[in-house]
C-alpha cells in the first residue's frame, strides 16, 4: 500500500477510483459469465480476505483441514505459493524450501497431514489434484479474488485485532489509498461465511470483546459471522530439544500485524527484552539472526512458526538459540462453523446430482 507520506492524498484517491473500476469491471464480467470460471469435479472451499496484510487465512486453512479430516474427508490445500519461485502446479514435499514454494505452503505442509499444492494458476493446480486423485475436497488458500476457479463456499477471514484494523474495515478504502483489494460491500455480498480474526491468544480468563456494532451493520444477512483466535501450544526449541519455560527472551517476527504475536508471548509469561519486526514474508538471512542475537548474547530468540520454517534453513550457529512459539487456531462457535461448512457442501452435492 502506498502511503500519503510519499504521495498526495488526492493522487491516492484518484488511483483508488481507477483501481476500483478495474476490479469492478472484472467482477462484473465473471458475474455475467462473459469470463468463464472452471468448475472442478471436486468441491472447492475458498479461504480468502478483502484486504492486504495478515488476516489469519493460513491458520484458518489448517483448522479447516483438520476439521474435515476428522469428519472422514480427504482435503487438499491449494495455494498460490506467494514468495516462492516455482510457478507450479507442484505438490509440496519435505525437500522443498521457502524460496521455491513460499513460506506459508511449506508451513501448511509441515503442520497439516494433508497434501499441499502450489500453482500461480489455481485452475491448473486443481486440475493436477484431480489427475493425481490425492483428495476429495480442495481448500483454496487466499482464493477469494481468484475467480477463474469456481468455488462452492467462500469464507472471508478479516483481521479485527486492533482498533486501527476495525477502523480500516469500517472505512473500506480501496488500494492504494486504503487496504481493500476490492469494494468491501461487493466482496461481503459474495461471501458465505465471515470469520473475524483476532490473531492473538486469549488468557485463561479473558473473554473475547464484543463485535463492534459498525461491523455488524456492514455484513449482509445471508453471511454468517464467526470469530477466531489463537491458543498457545507452548514455546519449543527450533532444533526439537524440547520446551522453553517462560523467561526473558528476544522476540522477532516477519509477519503482518506482529503485535499480536508479541502480546501473546507476554500472556504466556515471557518477558521481552526487545522486539524486532520485519516485513511479512521476510526472507531471513544469517546476518538478520546474528544481529538480533548480538544485543543480548545470553537470551533465547523466539519467533513464529512461519518464521521458524525459514530460519531453520540458515547456516548459522545462532539457530541453536532460536525457539518457536507454536499456536493453533480456534473458531467460535466451532460446531456451528463446521455445520455451516458441511451444509453448503451438501447443497453443492445435491445441485450436482440434479444436473
Amino acid at each position: 500500500m502506498i502511503t500519503g507520506k510519499s504521495v498526495p492524498r488526492a493522487v491516492l484517491s484518484a488511483l483508488s477510483v481507477l483501481y476500483g473500476c478495474g476490479v469492478l469491471l472484472r467482477n462484473r464480467l465473471y458475474d455475467s459469465k462473459v469470463f468463464k470460471a472452471y468448475r472442478s469435479a471436486l468441491p472447492v472451499i475458498s479461504i480468502g480476505n478483502l484486504t492486504v496484510g495478515g488476516n489469519g487465512k493460513t491458520p484458518l486453512c489448517h483448522f479447516l483441514a483438520e476439521q474435515l479430516r476428522e469428519r472422514g474427508m480427504q482435503p487438499v490445500i491449494l495455494s498460490r505459493g506467494y514468495g516462492g519461485s516455482l510457478r507450479g502446479p507442484h505438490r509440496v514435499t519435505d525437500s522443498d524450501t521457502p524460496d521455491l514454494v513460499g513460506d506459508e505452503p511449506l508451513l501448511l505442509s509441515f503442520l497439516c497431514r494433508v497434501p499441499v499444492y502450489i500453482s500461480r494458476s489455481r485452475v491448473a493446480g486443481v486440475q493436477l489434484i484431480e489427475q493425481q486423485k490425492t483428495g476429495n475436497i480442495v481448500i483454496l488458500d487466499d482464493g477469494f479474488q481468484h475467480r477463474a476457479l469456481h468455488r462452492d463456499l467462500d469464507v472471508i477471514s478479516s483481521f479485527v485485532g486492533t482498533p486501527q484494523a476495525i477502523e480500516n474495515l469500517v472505512e473500506g478504502q480501496l488500494l492504494p489509498l486504503g487496504r481493500f483489494r476490492e469494494d468491501r460491500d461487493e466482496g461481503l455480498a459474495r461471501a458465505t461465511l465471515l470469520v473475524l480474526a483476532e490473531r492473538r491468544s486469549l488468557g485463561a480468563s479473558e473473554q473475547l470483546p464484543p463485535i463492534d456494532a459498525r461491523i455488524l451493520r456492514l455484513v449482509p444477512p445471508h453471511v454468517t459471522i464467526f470469530r477466531s483466535f489463537l491458543t498457545s501450544q507452548g514455546v519449543t526449541w527450533l532444533d526439537d530439544r524440547g520446551a522453553v519455560s517462560p523467561q526473558e527472551v528476544i522476540a522477532f517476527a516477519g509477519i503482518a500485524q506482529p503485535d499480536g504475536f508479541f502480546d501473546s508471548l507476554r500472556k504466556e509469561g515471557f518477558s521481552l527484552a526487545s522486539t524486532h519486526s520485519f516485513a511479512d514474508h521476510h526472507v531471513f538471512s544469517s546476518h538478520d539472526v546474528e544481529r538480533i542475537a548480538a544485543a543480548h548474547p545470553m537470551l533465547p530468540l523466539v519467533c513464529t512458526e512461519k518464521d521458524g520454517i525459514k530460519v531453520k534453513q540458515l547456516n548459522t550457529s545462532m539457530c541453536s538459540r532460536v525457539a518457536v512459539f507454536r499456536t493453533s487456531l480456534r473458531v467460535t462457535p466451532a460446531d456451528s462453523f463446521m455445520v455451516s461448512v458441511m451444509r453448503e457442501l451438501r447443497r453443492r452435492s445435491e445441485t450436482t446430482h440434479d444436473r
